[in-house]
């Protein structure tokens, strides 16, 4: 028995159902503090040109971090509940109250057996007292293990509370702090990769137009693309445009191409930023030229350069980087187009007045503007009135048609928009 009784115990326990609940309750606040932490920051990129190097000076720089945080108490409340202590317990002392009263009545009753009955051994029946005993007995193994089960899940319950601290940060400010000359590898990306790289040293990188392999349009330092604003990113595309000039053949302006010599245009345009007054007259020569043209109307005036034949190549060859589309923040510069001659443009909107031969108006959101077609056009076909359609072109400046000035736009190649 001794034995046994903690083997029954333990599968008592096993049998007795525990719900436990977690709940998490903040407490009161113990104080607020500021927490200053210094974490990776960045660099930052001055773009100059000096004709002809095109000067970097870049700054390395952490952020100085300022935390506002607070600390508190929680409170981590563990309640255990159990469902059948209550019953069980209740069942197990009614039980064991009546094995005694039972075993206690015994003693009260006639102890004689049974003598109106008799087995093949010759024993003669129980007596009413045994009934009784057994009974009792009964009673009791029944009332034991349920009193058990009570009493463990009565124990078992209860209501665990741990209390910790808690941070919380409630505010953050960061600042610029510790600048610095920054030193590593210094690349200049173009559309089609890498066009030049060095290390800077001391903060500084020069890169001549004999250095570049190609127009450079963003600039990496240790493998991370720094940010430009506008007017850095106007001498880097400058300075690309008169390495670009520099290493082609100047050839006679009435034998080019229009795709060359508009793409020349906006070339001279962009080097303007960093070559100023020297490239007046190349660019009043093109614009000449390019005026001479329009107003000739000669066959093959404002035809697309040789060498692009699709849209996929007129994308490639003339890489613009303005899109007007419905939408486009880039819509905003139509409001000025005598700033964007000679740039390259993805046009994307709806013939509002259908293409005659030469000329028509495409509407692209909220604003409109003129078309120009050439006279051979390489991809064929016209568009009618609410054709969607998408066009590489060339800005060149406005166009009054009777009363109606509208920026104008040369077509390099269009087709139909799906």
């Amino acid at each position: 028995m001794r034995r046994a009784l903690p083997l029954v115990l333990m599968c008592a326990s096993a049998c007795v159902p525990v719900e436990s609940t977690t709940r998490t309750e903040r407490g009161p606040l113990l104080r607020t503090y500021t927490r200053p932490q210094v974490v990776a920051g960045g660099a930052q990129v001055d773009v100059r040109a000096d004709w002809p190097t095109l000067k970097l000076t870049l700054i390395g720089f952490d952020t100085c971090r300022a935390e506002t945080v607070e600390e508190y108490a929680e409170d981590h409340i563990t309640e255990r509940t159990s469902s059948a202590a209550g019953p069980a317990l209740a069942t197990g002392i009614a039980n064991v109250l009546a094995a005694a009263v039972l075993y206690g009545v015994s003693f009260a009753v006639s102890p004689v057996p049974n003598v109106s009955y008799i087995d093949e051994a010759g024993r003669y029946g129980p007596s009413t007292q045994q009934y009784v005993q057994a009974s009792a007995l009964i009673t009791l193994i029944v009332g034991l293990p349920a009193l058990a089960v009570g009493a463990i899940g009565y124990l078992r319950s209860g209501v665990d509370t741990e209390t910790v601290k808690v941070e919380q940060v409630v505010s953050q400010r960061d600042a610029r702090c510790n600048d610095r000359p920054a030193a590593g590898p210094v690349v200049l990306v173009g559309a089609r990769g890498v066009v030049a790289s060095k290390p800077a040293v001391d903060g500084a990188a020069d890169f001549t137009a004999a250095e570049l392999s190609g127009p450079p349009e963003s600039i990496e330092f240790a493998g991370v693309e720094l940010p430009v604003d506008e007017q850095a990113q106007a001498v880097l595309w400058g300075f690309g445009a008169c390495a670009q000039l520099e290493r082609e053949a100047p050839g006679e302006l009435e034998a080019m191409g229009e795709g060359d010599l508009l793409a020349r245009a906006e070339r001279l345009r962009q080097c303007r930023v960093v070559r100023g007054a020297a490239m007046a007259e190349p660019i009043r020569q093109v614009d000449a030229e390019l005026a001479r043209r329009r107003e000739s109307g000669s066959p093959g005036a404002f035809a697309p350069g040789p060498n692009v034949d699709s849209f996929e190549e007129a994308v490639a060859a003339y890489a613009p980087r303005l899109k007007f589309a419905k939408g486009s923040p880039d819509l905003a510069k139509l409001d000025a187009p005598g700033a964007l001659d000679g740039q390259a443009v993805l046009l994307e909107g709806i013939v509002a007045e259908g293409m005659t031969t030469n000329i028509g108006v495409v509407q692209v959101g909220e604003k409109a503007l003129y078309v120009f077609l050439p006279t051979k056009r390489a991809w064929g076909g016209d568009f009618g009135n609410g054709s969607r359609i998408e066009a590489v072109a060339v800005m060149a400046g406005t166009q009054t048609v009777g009363e109606r000035t509208l920026p104008l736009a040369r077509a390099v190649w269009m087709r139909a928009a799906y």
